[in-house]
């Protein structure tokens, strides 16, 4: 640790609940229990969202790249929505036994399958693209979308067991942003990498092409895939080289609380109304929506915009879901008890300018067509900004409703129904009326917002977990108003004994105290 560390002493409950304290087991030791955060969080954070970024850059790896597709493939718009619907399944299948596997195991095992699953699935596409078979198309996406029960469940897992509770909605925020940041990336690396331009028109005409050109097209799709697959094999290495499955000691007051186990939090989710009515109001319209943003070159086909242009709607928007994700959960970190506001503000925003929209695909407003371009870019990117800014706080106040269950089962209960939600909007395109005529999908992301927004309104703010950080149950024996130095605590706290779920004390009954050290 430096010199200048800084310390400062809380009170807190016993550390032998989660592990953390071995110390605290010893009735004879001399020595108190340490809140430590450690600057190696950092690192911990970048890896966990280097996977998330490599995760979404796979997850939208073809969907920029659709006419391309169409024509050097033979693929449809349907077999497309297919591919990530298998994505949204294998994340349905796996949530719960993934996140069972990590709270019997730890984050690092997870990371681990995770990653190399990964690679697994990009080992699939390569071979699908020499061999055009589909199904191993379909199981490159499952294993990608099994990687997202980590990449996305965990992340407020994640700032909990690493981060103190001042940067936890700032750690689940960058988490949630680098999946987004993968995702923007793709619409930008897929048709650059690729070096092939496809517009609306060639793909009314796709059968009338030469051989050579369909050649340059499939060339230029396996360079993308190529990149993907180096880039899924740093992310295991960097996750084999050092990813530890938890600090030494915990940085907050709540790790040191007994979560409940796996089933008994699953029984305690399913019976909480207030979690129930905050999963349906997050889940019916970012599903939704997310699930539209990818396939922008899809849903603006009827408005004559072309594949690259549409690219760039895309990356401009989920880019800014990264900025977005970022800029409100500092400000949110500031205001932590007024997620509802924030929550309730970003909706009625999605409303408006999904409703708009609705009205421009429909042609109920006319746009002089030398304007259309910047107003698409314009709504597409502010939907994505109040969408995915909102996301971090969604996570983060489940966290806080459901406490004390754990933060990864709540947030896999979360994602689950997000990804149900996407699964469900993508074999929609199974239907051929539905295929053809893409309008229905901005109709879907309008309504949605409507559905949440009441939702929103009678939910009630709760914050357990937050509650316990900032308590004020100070024991004032050489203490001042709780903060005091490392060398009163220990003269005072001589020995301890430590009860599941109870506070430590010391030899004189008194409540044990601890330091808090930012190394």
């Amino acid at each position: 640790m430096d010199e200048d560390e800084e310390e400062n002493s809380i009170n807190t409950q016993s550390f032998t609940d989660t592990g953390y304290c071995e110390e605290a087991r010893d009735p004879h030791a001399n020595t108190f229990a340490h809140l430590v955060v450690y600057k190696r969080r950092w690192w911990i954070l970048f890896v966990f969202c280097f996977c998330g970024f490599t995760q979404g850059l796979l997850w939208d790896t073809f969907s920029p790249l659709l006419d391309s597709m169409l024509i050097a493939y033979n693929w449809t718009d349907a077999f497309v929505a297919s591919l990530v619907a298998c994505s949204d399944g294998g994340f349905v299948i796996m949530a719960f036994p993934l996140m069972y596997l990590v709270e019997t195991r730890d984050l690092r095992m997870g990371m681990i399958l995770a990653s190399s699953l990964l690679v697994l699935g990009m080992a699939s596409w390569n071979i699908a693209l020499l061999t055009n078979q589909h199904w191993l198309f379909a199981i490159g996406s499952l294993c990608n979308g099994i990687t997202s029960c980590i990449s996305t469940a965990a992340a407020p897992l994640l700032s909990a067991t690493w981060f103190p509770a001042t940067e936890r909605i700032t750690a689940t925020a960058f988490s949630a942003a680098s999946v987004s940041l993968g995702s923007g990336l793709a619409f930008i690396t897929g048709p650059y990498i690729a070096g092939n331009e496809v517009t609306a028109d060639e793909v009314k005409n796709k059968n009338d092409f030469r051989p050579e050109f369909v050649a340059d097209l499939r060339s230029g799709v396996q360079k993308v895939v190529y990149f993907d697959t180096a880039v899924a094999v740093m992310s295991i290495a960097m996750i084999t080289i050092y990813f530890p499955p938890k600090p030494p000691r915990p940085p907050s007051k709540s790790q040191t609380v007994e979560r409940e186990d796996f089933w008994q939090g699953l029984k305690h989710l399913v019976t909480n109304s207030q979690f129930w009515i905050l999963n349906v109001a997050y889940n019916v319209p970012n599903g939704t929506i997310n699930s539209w943003l990818p396939l922008v070159s899809a849903s603006f086909l009827s408005l004559g915009v072309g594949e690259v242009t549409a690219g760039w709607i895309g990356f401009a928007s989920l880019l800014s879901s990264c900025f977005g994700a970022v800029l409100v959960s500092v400000i949110a970190d500031c205001f932590k008890r007024k997620m509802k506001l924030f929550l309730i503000l970003f909706n009625f925003i999605s409303m408006v300018l999904t409703g708009i929209l609705m009205c421009i695909q429909l042609r109920l407003i006319e746009v002089p067509s030398n304007l259309l371009i910047p107003i698409l870019y314009l709504l597409c990117i502010t939907l994505a900004f109040v969408i995915n800014g909102a996301v971090p706080l969604y996570y983060e106040f489940g966290c806080e409703i459901a406490y004390p269950v754990h933060e990864g089962l709540s947030c896999s209960f979360i994602s689950v129904f997000s990804n149900l939600i996407g699964m469900i909007f993508f074999l929609l395109f199974q239907f051929p009326e539905l295929a053809d005529d893409t309008q229905w999908m901005l109709c879907t992301c309008f309504g949605t917002c409507v559905l949440s927004l009441p939702l929103i309104l009678i939910l009630k703010e709760n914050f357990h977990r937050l509650d316990l950080e900032y308590s004020s149950d100070t024991h004032q024996d050489g203490i001042n108003d709780g903060v005091t130095s490392s060398s009163t605590i220990s003269d005072s706290c001589t020995r301890e004994s430590c009860s599941s779920g109870s506070v430590a004390r010391n030899s004189n009954d008194g409540i044990l105290s601890a330091t808090v050290t930012y190394s």
